[in-house]
């Protein structure tokens, strides 16, 4: 008996690695084995998930052989094993698909479902798989716990892991201390990255003629066609290989693609500029499925727009600058900031979030 963990992106990884650590408090012997990238820690990864990084309408459809092959063989391998629980995380596009064809093919075991997919903000169609082929969802947020159980799909919220990691964060890195220090993350998606360098390129020229260190975030695990054009930028800014954790909290605020980065910053008691450029067809198809007024969490839990979200034709040099030169200069805009931060931060749980997943899904695999 074992248990199937897939994942499909980079915080994908680094949940996996969390339940995997947690499951083997409980069960030392427990095979964890499946699909993931090099930082799921714990999971005998017999896939890799690069094919997964895939974001764009265009390469989806160019690789969807590939994407359809490695669902087969992902599905075969679990009717084969049977596996006590299959546990996904995130990556709903493939891992609702994935979640059918296992059930089609007669897969009975329990089916657990890490960072959901957020039918609260779009496409909220997918409850009624989710509804379907979980035993449980794990939400990271209240509100999308309340939003699955309102669909009818069973959901448990008892905080967020991010709590752990952040409270009281200590930097494994330290860097020199420099007060004019400002965070750029042009995000860990090869088109992330080659949509938001040219603008953060020219912001960082800019607030380096203001007198402030602008220094980019190198994200762990970009390729190295990724990696170059961050660490050989066409600005010749200083980058990192710092973690972005550890960059953002020794600068004075963050600048960057909307993402996890942005409850990091949150979490951090960091001001963020959330920048988001897609495709036109990306844009078009976002807007149209969308029915969120926000797209970073942080804005979500405040029910107001305190992070400045940049998105599409408004993610340019001169806005990121007007809202940082906004935050630098204005102290009673800066005050309002930090005071919704602290409330921010007594909406996201309590500490052991992970420990208490491993322990439900555990118990609910051996009742």
């Amino acid at each position: 008996m074992s248990i199937f963990i897939s994942t499909g992106e980079l915080s994908g990884d680094l949940y996996a690695a969390k339940i995997s650590s947690a499951l083997h408090k409980i069960n030392p012997d427990e095979l964890l084995w499946g699909m993931g990238g090099t930082l799921a820690a714990g999971v005998d990864r017999e896939w890799n998930n690069d094919l997964l990084h895939i974001l764009g309408l265009g390469k989806i459809l160019k690789n969807l052989s590939k994407l359809l092959s490695l669902r087969r063989q992902l599905a075969t391998a679990v009717i084969q094993r049977q596996p006590k629980a299959v546990i996904v995380i995130d990556s709903p596009d493939f891992h609702i698909p994935l979640l059918a064809k296992i059930r089609s093919m007669g897969y009975k075991g329990r089916v657990f479902y890490i960072c959901p997919p957020t039918i609260w903000a779009w496409r909220s169609g997918r409850a009624k798989y989710l509804k379907r082929y979980c035993d449980l969802c794990f939400p990271l947020f209240k509100f999308e716990e309340t939003a699955l159980e309102e669909h009818g799909v069973k959901s448990f919220w008892c905080g967020n892991p991010l709590i752990d990691d952040l409270d009281n964060y200590i930097p494994q890195q330290i860097l020199p201390e420099d007060p004019s220090r400002i965070a750029l993350l042009p995000g860990s998606r090869k088109s992330e990255i080659t949509n938001l360098m040219p603008i953060l390129e020219e912001v960082a020229l800019k607030l380096k003629g203001l007198g402030f260190r602008p220094v980019f975030s190198v994200a762990p695990g970009l390729d190295d066609e990724c990696k170059n054009m961050v660490v050989r930028n066409k600005a010749g800014i200083e980058f990192t290989l710092a973690s972005g954790r550890d960059l953002m909290f020794q600068s004075q605020f963050v600048i960057g693609a909307s993402g996890t980065a942005s409850v990091e910053a949150m979490l951090l008691g960091k001001y963020m500029i959330v920048l988001y450029k897609g495709t036109a067809l990306e844009w078009h198809i976002y807007k149209a499925l969308t029915h969120t007024r926000f797209v970073s969490i942080p804005n979500v839990l405040a029910g107001r727009m305190f992070f400045p979200e940049l998105i599409q034709d408004d993610a340019k040099a001169d806005k990121v600058l007007h809202f940082a030169e906004k935050y630098i200069n204005d102290v009673n805009y800066r005050e309002n900031i930090c005071e919704q931060l602290v409330k921010n931060r007594s909406m996201m749980g309590s500490k052991g979030t992970v420990e208490r997943w491993a322990e439900t899904i555990n118990k609910l695999v051996n009742s």
